[in-house]
């Protein structure tokens, strides 16, 4: 089985900085190689500001094409703080690993991909999202992960990354329960739950933590923070 870590920061900001931490990261880590990628033309992906996180898509293909069974995609603001061999064992036993983010589908989803997937907004606030903003692993010698991939890509190439952040103009629905977009998690998180998967609990593994905070449990292997 052939793994790895892949993410990639583009231009703005301080993600490159970030991007070079994951990589220290997991510099002494032997279950898996790491690739790291700098800017969107990198993989040839749309820009962000035109197709919000479609990077992602497409850095995870760069590493299927290279031979790779077995991707864990990590934000390039994750960093590890233990060896990430648990990741491995989970997603072996899965076909995939995903964290639940505690929130509702229906609360970050606009109407535009709710009607591309043909789900009401009240059958979206039955479903909960998972964190793929930071850690998403898939078992491409797994059906389930095929089909979610390419589910996910399909969303994508049709507009469903696409979307505004908050809700306040009206832009993504006029229903109140509507409070804005989240992009890539908005549309993996339908597929998720239509697959019928499964996360982990949230803060298991990926932790969303302010500098020189304390893993809140001994499971935690991931930390995500800004430089």
């Amino acid at each position: 089985m052939t793994r790895a870590i892949v993410s990639l920061a583009t231009r703005r900001g301080n993600y490159v900085k970030s991007l070079n931490r994951l990589e220290e990261s997991l510099r002494l880590d032997e279950n898996m190689d790491f690739i790291g990628f700098i800017g969107e033309q990198s993989v040839g992906a749309p820009l962000h500001i035109n197709n919000p996180y479609a990077f992602k898509i497409y850095a995870i293909e760069q590493a299927r094409s290279r031979g790779y069974d077995q991707v864990l995609w990590l934000d390039s603001s994750v960093f590890a703080i233990k060896d990430t061999k648990p990741v491995w064992d989970k997603i072996d036993a899965t076909g995939y690993i995903m964290q639940s983010a505690g929130f509702r589908t229906g609360n970050y989803c606009n109407d535009f991909a709710l009607d591309y997937f043909k789900v009401s907004r009240d059958e979206a606030m039955e479903m909960f999202m998972y964190g793929n903003a930071g850690m998403l692993g898939l078992d491409f010698t797994t059906e389930i992960a095929n089909h979610f991939f390419e589910e996910w890509k399909k969303s994508m190439l049709n507009g469903c990354f696409k979307g505004a952040w908050d809700n306040v103009a009206k832009t993504e629905s006029q229903d109140e329960r509507c409070w804005g977009h989240r992009h890539d998690m908005s549309a993996g998180s339908i597929i998720a739950n239509n697959l019928q998967m499964k996360y982990q609990p949230g803060d298991e593994i990926l932790d969303y933590s302010a500098p020189y905070k304390q893993p809140r449990n001994e499971t935690i292997i991931f930390y995500a923070q800004g430089m």
